[in-house]
């Protein structure tokens, strides 16, 4: 017997409940993250007059990390592709692989995801996950045309607007508030919590593609709206105030995917399904077999820092935060002590002074107090009660703790624009640097693999789905006239047959950022191996090809090669050998095994360009100095 709406709406919300107690805590650690990477702080064990400064440590750590996850996209031009499964089969398919790449590019520029990777990062390193959702939108993309009329006086022009839409990829960041997942990690339902405009419900309730039942939803209450709870959580991450304004009703939307069992029995009754439920009573959308062609979840869900066997996992922040929230008390109670110890509390006699009425209002800095007979010569009218000195421990242990907050959060001075406290040496320096990339990798990859990669995947497959609703417009302009009308009017189940079982992502560009340095520092070791050896230099030489050398180098320091190189018209008239020097007319005909070994002058300029020193034959195994040890 299939289950009534009263049970499958109290199926759905008993499963939020039990993903809510789940969460709970993770919940209050996300609170005090955002509370202090928006500054604030609470002081109210601290009297009036007393200091009540905010370091900014935890924000800026956040911004830094989500800077370089940025910025290792934007300074690739390619940091992910789409490669063919299977090469042989990459001419016969609808839609090729470098034209998913230009396709999904634009997409992706459209979505604005350069945006959403930083936001996406910011959410992990301070909510514990990435919770990303992946669907689509028809946008207005309106057509101009100069339009005239008339001669003489009566010539007139005017701009026509013919009103177009295409359909366009979005990424959605969900809140961790909002996100329910099944907490035994089995994956059996994920629910989402969303608070839209009433009218936007109801033009989903309209149309030929409406996905809500329209009478029901006319018939919900227009004073539905976020309670006080959902508002204040908002206005926390995000740093602004709390709003009540009810001129815009709102609608509670609970959205559900995945497997409904029957209470009852413990058996499967609706499985891969969407349900929609309004204001926790009303079932909008009954379950419905997942509209997705590629029949996934949606949704991107992924952490920073992973814990084995958890659903919610941990925030790189958690730590910080509590660092942080240690620095500002110790700041300050430093900043009391000197404010104390230039402004110290006071006794006056006044009954030595000669006019007692000249202190009522204060002591302005500087003033003259005339004192009468009654005080002893060389006695004070006015003296310290106390005397304040803040003591050199304080400064230390300030600095242990900022110490403690740059290791849990995965950072230096040097990284902060900041001098270190004491002399650091530069092997120091290179061991922290190299300690925090070594972490930064892991994440990277992390993140590649089961964030961008994902959203990639998702964002093709939901763009091939909705394929015929792309305007004409958008293919002609990436792929000019001719391949841009053919693929306008290619189906989009063809098109999605054709490519989403062919085509596999790889996204690489994160990683790529890391891995540079460490090659350019791998690639000037070997350069100094061999060019302290001439022998080594002969037997590199013969073997390997020093201008396919020369361009890994060139990528190492993100140096655009094709840039630099000949034209291919010169290349051509080029003969091996010629580019440098011409040939020695006495060695014609016989092989210079030699050529390619750098002289001293070679070598010392090859090292100077290196900014390193030489490195002496003996410390190679083989030279001259070291052979028989």
């Amino acid at each position: 017997m299939a289950m009534t709406d009263k049970e499958i709406i109290a199926f759905v919300l008993s499963c939020r409940d039990e993903a809510e107690e789940a969460k709970r805590d993770r919940m209050s650690r996300n609170r005090e993250n955002y509370d202090m990477f928006h500054l604030r702080h609470d002081f109210s064990h601290k009297r009036e007059g007393q200091s009540q400064e905010v370091l900014s440590k935890q924000s800026m750590a956040v911004e830094q990390n989500k800077s370089f996850f940025q910025q290792a996209l934007a300074d690739l031009g390619d940091w992910w592709t789409a490669e063919a499964c299977y090469p042989d089969t990459e001419q016969g398919m609808v839609v090729r692989p470098h034209e998913i790449t230009k396709l999904t590019n634009y997409m992706m520029t459209q979505s604005g995801y350069f945006a959403h990777v930083g936001n996406s990062v910011e959410s992990a390193m301070l909510a514990s996950l990435v919770i990303s959702k992946t669907s689509g939108k028809l946008v207005p993309k309106p057509r101009f045309i100069a339009r005239k009329k008339g001669r003489g006086k009566s010539f007139r022009r005017w701009i026509e607007k013919i009103e177009n839409k295409t359909w366009e990829i979005m990424f959605s960041l969900v809140r961790a508030e909002n996100y329910y997942p099944d907490p035994t990690g089995r994956k059996m339902y994920e629910i989402e919590d969303s608070f839209p405009d009433f009218y936007e419900v109801l033009a989903l309730a309209e149309g030929d593609n409406a996905i809500y039942e329209s009478d029901i939803v006319k018939g919900l209450s227009r004073s539905g709206a976020a309670d006080s709870a959902e508002k204040a959580d908002v206005a926390r991450e995000v740093g602004q105030n709390t709003t009540n304004s009810g001129h815009r009703p709102t609608v509670k939307v609970t959205e559900f995917w995945g497997t409904v069992i029957d209470p009852t029995t413990g058996e499967i009754e609706y499985e891969n399904v969407v349900i929609t439920i309004a204001n926790d009573t009303d079932l909008i959308r009954p379950p419905t077999p997942n509209p997705l062609w590629h029949q996934r979840s949606p949704y991107t869900v992924s952490p920073l820092m992973e814990v084995a066997n958890s659903v919610w996992h941990k925030a790189p922040m958690d730590a910080p935060t509590q660092h942080n929230r240690a620095l500002i008390e110790m700041y300050n109670l430093m900043v009391d002590a000197g404010m104390m110890q230039v402004h110290a509390v006071k006794q006056i006699r006044k009954d030595a002074l000669d006019n007692p009425g000249q202190v009522a209002d204060g002591i302005q800095p500087g003033a003259t107090l005339a004192v009468n007979s009654m005080l002893p010569y060389g006695a004070k009218v006015m003296e310290d009660v106390t005397a304040v000195q803040i003591p050199n421990e304080a400064f230390n242990v300030y600095n242990i703790m900022n110490q403690e907050f740059n290791s849990s959060a995965l950072t230096n001075d040097l990284r902060q624009g900041v001098m270190p406290f004491r002399a650091v040496k530069a092997t120091e320096v290179v061991e922290a640097s190299q300690s925090i990339t070594s972490v930064f990798q892991g994440m990277a990859k992390n993140y590649e693999s089961r964030q961008s990669q994902k959203e990639i995947e998702l964002a093709w497959m939901t763009t091939a789905q909705n394929w015929d609703m792309i305007d004409r417009e958008v293919f002609i302009s990436l792929f000019g006239p001719q391949r841009g009308a053919e693929m306008a009017v290619i189906p989009a189940e063809e098109v999605f047959a054709s490519t989403v079982n062919g085509v596999r992502f790889r996204v690489y560009g994160i990683t790529m950022t890391l891995a540079r340095a460490q090659d350019y520092t791998k690639l000037t070791t070997l350069l100094q191996t061999i060019s302290a050896s001439p022998p080594l230099m002969e037997a590199f030489s013969q073997k390997y090809d020093l201008t396919k050398y020369l361009e890994e180098v060139m990528t190492s320091l993100s140096i655009d090669k094709y840039k630099l190189e000949h034209p291919k018209a010169v290349q051509a008239t080029m003969k091996p050998g010629e580019e440098e020097q011409p040939m020695d007319p006495g060695n014609q005909g016989q092989p210079d095994t030699m050529s390619q070994v750098p002289g001293p002058d070679m070598q010392g300029a090859m090292q100077e360009m290196m900014g390193t020193p030489s490195f002496p034959q003996a410390d190679f195994p083989g030279s001259p100095a070291t052979k028989g040890m």
